[in-house]
């Protein structure tokens, strides 16, 4: 008596009805069974020629459980060809997330012989059922009845899970549960050894034979991993060592394994993480690589296949071999040397991006980094010195020459409040009437917006009152994408570190910008990817060969003036009129343009 309602079989032909394949000749062997591999994939493999049927495990379906003791029959409708042990190679994509609606009159079996049957029960609350784990029961058992002959199955892997189903035997006005039965979704094959389940991108691929080797490492920037596995151990000898019927394939950061082939007489198993082009990976995997590992189910591709077997390679073929995994060992070195320099150069700079992410603690160390980097000999963390935690104080002090820097900085949000602005005033009192002397500097520095990138933030992040406020206070205002911008235009020299120290115990907004600037004009059009620009100049001179300086959204960078063109020619100094100039780099349109001031104009 069979348990479970499949859906009808029908032997899959691989004949498309568009007459542009008509011409494709299918090639008897491998047989290939797809199970829920995606259509893109199924079309891609029969427009190659393969011999292909396509099933699956069964969409999961959606039952209206909605009511306590609400339940509903429940027929499995996997699909398999009748005729599966004759298949050489199977491939399966269990992460299969396509739900159907319940509908009762395809739970009831068409035809049915004797006073009783069973079926599967799905009861409140589930709501969704998954049939996936029991009919990848099923499938082993089809599995199994190929024998004596080799053949391969190749999944691509999901999560560990199992699923629990109850099944009952149904009789006129009756019926009476079988009792419950747990299966797994990897139960296709007699043991997968499931460790963690774990999700990530960052893989590596172990050391393999060069050309699966150079497959997986093909695909493996799209590819992610779902679940991790161990490697299995025999005694042997008096000890545990590995089974070498398993192969690592991919591993994780973490050394997991992610991927991995099991080798046995007849049977041989690839588990494989998420490829995203599944479609050009199968095929060229079905091509390229598994005719030399299996030969024996591609009888059609294999003719000359021991022209790659040691013993009939060519000459030299095996220096240049091994020539070959030279250069791959020193370029994998590289790569890790490479990496490190990255990993490093991240963490010695790490207190700039976090000076635009963090806030509290976190924050007032990254400035303080920052404020040494400066230039700033005597910096403290007020926090760790003040005497009494009770009363807000500043975050920062700063020991000047001539005076006492105080700097209260925060991140938020939002923008700041008027009172936030103005909190530093008060203590800047406070240290003026403790030293008996008006040489206290008073600075507010925010991270604002703080979880937006800071090219979408509000800058300058302070009200025009609150700009006007803190000059009458004599204080002033600060934010922390000012300072990063500050770091590179230093780099630049666009600015010293003098003048930035300087500008930092200005009143009001602080800004920090190249001195002596004489305004040239703001650019009207840009063309050449930027690099030419139109201006309107105004009684100041510039020449082919001077240096100018770029601000855009209140940054600063510098350029070379290339060459400069009045009515299509090339002249060597202009004054007065609209000009065409090409620039050493690239500027983007409504960018203002500056030019050192000459000695005679400063005087």
């Amino acid at each position: 008596m069979s348990i479970f309602k499949q859906s009808k079989n029908k032997l899959k032909v691989n004949v498309s009805t568009n007459s542009t394949d008509e011409n494709i000749i299918i090639t008897e062997r491998p047989r290939i069974c797809c199970i829920d591999l995606e259509e893109d994939t199924i079309s891609a493999l029969q427009k190659s020629g393969a011999n292909i049927y396509s099933g699956t495990l069964g969409s999961k379906i959606k039952v209206p459980n909605h009511k306590y003791r609400t339940n509903h029959q429940i027929l499995l409708h996997y699909d398999f060809p009748p005729n599966l042990h004759e298949f050489d190679i199977i491939i399966i994509d269990l992460n299969n997330f396509k739900t159907i609606e319940y509908k009762e009159e395809e739970h009831i079996r068409e035809t049915h012989t004797g006073k009783s049957s069973l079926s599967l029960l799905s009861s409140y609350p589930e709501t969704l059922f998954d049939p996936r784990p029991l009919s990848s029961l099923i499938l082993s058992n089809q599995l199994r009845k190929i024998s004596n002959r080799k053949y391969l199955v190749i999944a691509f892997s999901s999560e560990s899970y199992d699923i629990e189903y109850d099944s009952v035997i149904i009789s006129e006005g009756d019926y009476q549960r079988q009792g419950i039965q747990k299966q797994n979704i990897y139960s296709f094959w007699g043991y997968v050894p499931t460790a963690e389940p774990k999700y990530g991108k960052e893989i590596t691929i172990c050391k393999m034979r060069i050309d699966m080797q150079s497959l997986l490492e093909k695909y493996k920037k799209d590819t992610s991993y779902n679940q991790t596995f161990n490697h299995p151990t025999i005694w042997s000898n008096g000890s545990s060592t590995l089974d070498s019927k398993y192969f690592p394939l991919v591993t994780n950061l973490n050394g997991d394994i992610v991927s991995y082939l099991e080798s046995n007489e007849f049977e041989n198993l690839i588990i494989l993480p998420q490829i995203k082009d599944k479609s050009n990976f199968i095929l060229e995997f079905l091509t390229k690589v598994a005719p030399s590992i299996i030969p024996e189910l591609f009888p059609y591709s294999t003719t000359f296949n021991w022209k790659e077997q040691s013993e009939y390679w060519l000459p030299k073929h095996s220096d240049l071999l091994d020539e070959c995994a030279k250069i791959q060992n020193e370029y994998e070195k590289k790569i890790q040397e490479s990496q490190k320099k990255i990993e490093d150069n991240l963490n010695r700079y790490l207190f700039l991006h976090d000076i635009l992410t963090e806030t509290g603690n976190t924050l007032v160390t990254s400035l303080i980094k920052f404020l040494k980097w400066l230039g700033f000999d005597n910096v403290k963390d007020f926090d760790e010195i003040k005497s009494n935690p009770s009363i807000l104080e500043e975050d920062i002090q700063v020991v000047l020459s001539n005076g006492l820097l105080v700097i209260e900085c925060k991140g938020i949000g939002g923008t700041s409040s008027d009172s936030d602005c103005n909190q530093i005033s008060k203590i800047k009192h406070r240290r003026c009437k403790e030293r008996n002397q008006f040489d206290v500097y008073a600075l507010y520095v925010v991270n604002h917006q703080r979880y937006l990138p800071p090219l979408k933030r509000q800058n300058p992040p302070f009200s025009e009152h609150q700009i006007q406020d803190a000059k009458n206070d004599e204080r002033g205002l600060l934010s922390t994408w000012q300072l990063f911008n500050l770091y590179f235009e230093i780099s630049d020299g666009l600015i010293s570190k003098e003048e930035a120290r300087k500008s930092i115990l200005e009143y009001g907004l602080v800004q920090f910008r190249p001195k002596d600037l004489s305004f040239v004009s703001e650019t009207t059009e840009v063309f050449n990817d930027g690099r030419i620009c139109i201006v309107n100049i105004d009684d100041v001179t510039i020449s082919i060969d001077d240096e100018l300086y770029i601000e855009k959204n209140g940054k600063f960078s510098k350029v070379k003036l290339l060459d400069i063109q009045e009515n299509d020619k090339s002249v060597q100094q202009v004054s007065k009129g609209e000009f065409g100039l090409k620039l050493s780099s690239k500027i983007s349109k409504k960018s203002l343009i500056w030019k050192k001031a000459s000695a005679n104009t400063l005087q």
